[in-house]
């Protein structure tokens, strides 16, 4: 029900709708938490001279209505005029029972503001598109996935223009580099304005204002994401949405962060936040809530339906996930998502998780039992670090290589030799000078089970050192493409590009590739392949030594 919350347009009329759960009215909304304890809502904003007023003039700003709701309470002002057609700003003006006030954004606005103030927003008239799924959607097994930072991937491209539309001016790369799935980094809307990963959500049905503002074209805004998504959609290239819904952004000022937190008297008395099974980052969101199950899952879905997007990567799940309940937290909330979807993608939606615990094998457990697709695979990527570093690859790594395995019917890994939140793996090896170092570490992660994602840059031998831990990590890291990407002459960057282009083009021909088998492997295989650990006489022929190591596995490299 969230997606229908927030200014809701139709033709040049607005309708503003804040809902707030009730457990009184209906048990199920939260077993922690209490009332927010509000006397009165007002909606300001710019359009307030349009009725005689003064813009963000709180004191004579319209008051909203409070209606009963199934669930709680819901406070509603319909615009009495239309709207000129624009891009209109706004947040809530809210008085407590104790006569204290505070402003507050909308939590379900399909638009963040610009600037500093985190204000909501809405459109008024300008483009819009109906988005286009892809045809004939493939499953996860036979995708080559492309992480997209849009800030950095757009830094050289987008001139003053919005960088949605710098990423639409790329499609044909990505087409020719062969990947036929773009993982964006969160577009949702963040804190401040400034540059962020996207990893401090404050609200989650709008994208973030900078990403999609062309000031030539101001009411063009979700066209532009609608527009590209299309573009991608009609080129065959799925898109998977990095959704964060571990937490939040809560602000420590009350006019900013997460409006489900100021709109509550007590801040601690919202029941959207809370502790639930620790461990991330900012303040969590509480899942034992079933006001926040729902929450989250319709912004899944409204995300899924309205733009068509191809599937989700759930960031740092081991935060909301639950082991001794599976009816709770993010195992219940992919379980939700799958059951709204019609038949025919509920099969190869791609949902992913970001289930990072130190020991991997507890990774794809909790990924079998889950009803998912797929987790990241860093064991890969961690191993081609330490492989480029020495200039060697050993015995050891075969159990890496074999990223399919343990991993239950339907599941597998997504396998990454470089991703966003560790340096490159061509600075790992030594610095651009060291490229060529990073060729079998390409030809390894292309041709090992799992669905192959590359970082954007890694095509080309981008070089960024990024610490583990503390301040620098969350940083520019723009892609350099009049140095170093195709057609700038560069060396490295256009053998690398080309090895990537032919190793995704032999991957997408040949079917094997792409299954969870994999040769050798430890122990007799019933068709006779294999790595056997025993001794084998220096005279062996070379056809049997094609099928049979030496004394040790590392006598197999």
């Amino acid at each position: 029900m969230y997606e229908s919350f927030g200014a809701v347009v139709t033709g040049s009329r607005v309708s503003f709708q804040l809902f707030l759960p009730d457990n009184t009215v209906d048990p199920t909304q939260y077993v922690r938490g209490g009332s927010p304890r509000i006397r009165t809502v007002r909606v300001a904003g710019d359009f307030q001279a349009l009725l005689g007023g003064e813009s963000w003039d709180a004191l004579t700003a319209p008051a909203m209505t409070k209606q009963a709701h199934p669930n709680g309470w819901l406070y509603r002002y319909d615009l009495p005029l239309d709207l000129p057609e624009g891009f209109y700003e706004y947040k809530y003006f809210v008085t407590f029972e104790d006569d204290s006030r505070r402003w507050c954004s909308d939590p379900c606005s399909k638009y963040g503001g610009s600037g500093e103030h985190e204000n909501a927003a809405f459109a008024v008239g300008g483009n819009r598109v109906a988005v286009r799924p892809v045809q004939r959607p493939k499953p996860l097994a036979d995708l080559t996935l492309y992480e997209l930072m849009i800030d950095d991937f757009t830094a050289e491209l987008r001139g003053n223009g919005a960088p949605i539309d710098a990423v639409r001016r790329r499609v044909d790369y990505l087409e020719r580099l062969g990947v036929n799935a773009v993982q964006m980094m969160p577009w949702t809307a963040w804190p401040g304005g400034d540059f962020s990963w996207g990893y401090d959500p404050v609200q989650f049905f709008a994208v973030e204002y900078r990403y999609i503002n062309d000031p030539a074209e101001p009411a063009d805004k979700l066209y532009r994401l609608q527009r590209l998504i299309n573009e991608l959609h009609d080129r065959g290239i799925h898109v998977v949405m990095d959704g964060v819904f571990n937490h939040v952004r809560a602000g420590v000022t009350p006019n900013q962060g997460f409006p489900y937190r100021w709109l509550y008297l007590n801040p601690a008395d919202s029941p959207y936040i809370g502790d639930f099974e620790g461990g991330g980052f900012f303040e969590e969101l509480d899942y034992q809530n079933g006001c926040v199950r729902e929450f989250v899952r319709d912004v899944c879905l409204y995300w899924m339906n309205a733009f068509q997007v191809d599937g989700i990567r759930f960031d740092y799940t081991r935060g909301y996930y639950r082991r001794t309940d599976l009816h709770v937290g993010i195992a219940r909330l992919v379980a939700d998502i799958r059951d709204e979807l019609p038949l025919e993608r509920r099969v190869v939606a791609p949902f992913i998780l970001e289930h990072l615990p130190d020991n991997r094998f507890e990774a794809i457990d909790d990924t079998n039992r889950i009803c998912a697709t797929a987790c990241w695979f860093d064991p890969l990527m961690f191993a081609a670090f330490g492989w480029v570093r020495e200039g060697n690859m050993h015995g050891d790594a075969l159990r890496v290589l074999d990223a399919g395995r343990d991993f239950a019917s339907g599941k597998l890994p997504v396998t990454y030799v470089e991703n966003h939140d560790h340096s490159s793996l061509v600075h790992e090896a030594g610095g651009r000078a060291r490229w060529y170092k990073a060729q079998p570490a390409a030809i390894v992660l292309l041709t090992c089970p799992g669905a192959p994602m590359i970082h954007n840059g890694q095509e080309f031998a981008e070089d960024y050192w990024l610490p583990e831990s503390g301040p620098g990590r969350v940083e520019p890291r723009p892609l350099r493409w009049a140095t170093r990407g195709p057609g700038s002459l560069d060396l490295a960057g256009e053998r690398l590009f080309e090895l990537y282009r032919k190793l995704i083009a032999i991957r997408n021909a040949h079917q094997a590739l792409r299954t969870a088998n994999f040769f050798p492997q430890f122990g007799n295989h019933p068709d006779g392949y294999g790595v056997f650990l025993r001794e084998v006489s220096r005279s062996t022929t070379a056809g049997a030594s094609s099928r049979m190591a030496g004394s040790s596995a590392s006598s197999w490299w």
